[in-house]
């Protein structure tokens, strides 16, 4: 199997213009989590967001943190956001702009200034149905943020902190990824009741297309790659919980290739891809744990 693999990753590493012993750095898994959803990679540092002690994704207890680590795994401050006398619920996906981290926080985003961890900003979705902030992208003039239950992608202003619908009809939309190049917005769902959904694109004339190609299942997690490839994560199962995957693809969708993972995984989140070492790190939300796997194995 690996053997047959070996092309397809081969280009992977070629596209990250990684040293074959950076390729091949040992995988580890990093405990200690609450319900770890997403990870954010910056430089040195490694964010990973935690619900809290509950799999509640939509519960405003209060509970929800931001641990930081550093490359080697270690982490530096279990509870690094928020500030002593502020609180998150359940944060999810992570971006960073103008030296601010920005979290999903069920119904709001909130930025906090790295140097200080202090909270610089608050944005709240507009009221109405329920619904569930997930993942965060940088896009032209703004944040481009996945709502869940509502099926939505808004754009968010970071000077007026206004959200503004962008696309809709994303059943279970997740995580998302800007994609420069091909001047569109990827959106990966997992399905209106979370029983499985489909990988979609967003034109720049806000039309909303499910590639064909693409694969169905309980998709989270979503990274370009430099050469326009994917990858994908997939919980696969819920109820009963099962062993879930990582999956390469083509920008059409097509899948590639399955990464061979060391372990079995039980929820791969949003994960992140370091480019300077080729490592994956994946937040494992039912495990508790974040996984550091090489992307070429």
């Amino acid at each position: 199997m690996r053997c047959k693999l070996a092309p397809l990753f081969a280009g992977v590493l070629a596209a990250l213009a990684l040293s074959p012993a950076q390729a091949d750095l040992a995988a580890g898994v990093v405990e200690g989590f609450s319900n770890p959803e997403s990870v954010l990679i910056d430089g040195p540092r490694r964010y990973v967001s935690n619900l809290g002690a509950k799999l509640d994704p939509t519960g405003h207890d209060g509970d929800g943190f931001i641990s930081e680590l550093d490359a080697a795994g270690r982490i530096v401050a279990l509870r690094a956001f928020p500030a002593e006398g502020e609180t998150l619920d359940a944060p999810k996906g992570m971006a960073l702009a103008n030296g601010r981290l920005y979290v999903a926080d069920i119904d709001r985003i909130v930025g906090f200034d790295v140097a200080s961890r202090r909270k610089v900003f608050e944005a709240r979705v507009p009221a109405g149905e329920p619904g569930l902030l997930n993942d965060i992208a940088v896009v032209p003039h703004g944040l481009a943020v996945s709502d869940t239950l509502r099926g939505t992608v808004y754009r968010v202003d970071l000077g007026t902190g206004a959200f503004e619908a962008i696309a809709s009809g994303i059943p279970g939309a997740n995580g998302i990824a800007w994609d420069a190049r091909g001047n569109r917005l990827l959106v990966a769902g997992l399905g209106a009741r979370f029983e499985g959904g489909d990988l979609f694109e967003v034109t720049a004339d806000g039309k909303v297309r499910k590639l064909g190609k693409g694969p169905h299942g309980i998709l989270d997690g979503l990274a370009l790659l430099p050469d326009e490839r994917m990858l994908i994560s997939d919980w696969r199962s819920f109820d009963p919980p099962s062993p879930g995957g990582i999956s390469l693809h083509a920008g059409d969708g097509t899948e590639l290739a399955r990464l061979s993972l060391p372990r079995e995984v039980h929820g791969p989140a949003d994960f992140a891809v370091d480019a300077a070492s080729g490592l994956i790190w994946v937040p494992v939300m039912r495990d508790g744990t974040v996984l550091v796997t090489p992307l070429v194995r």
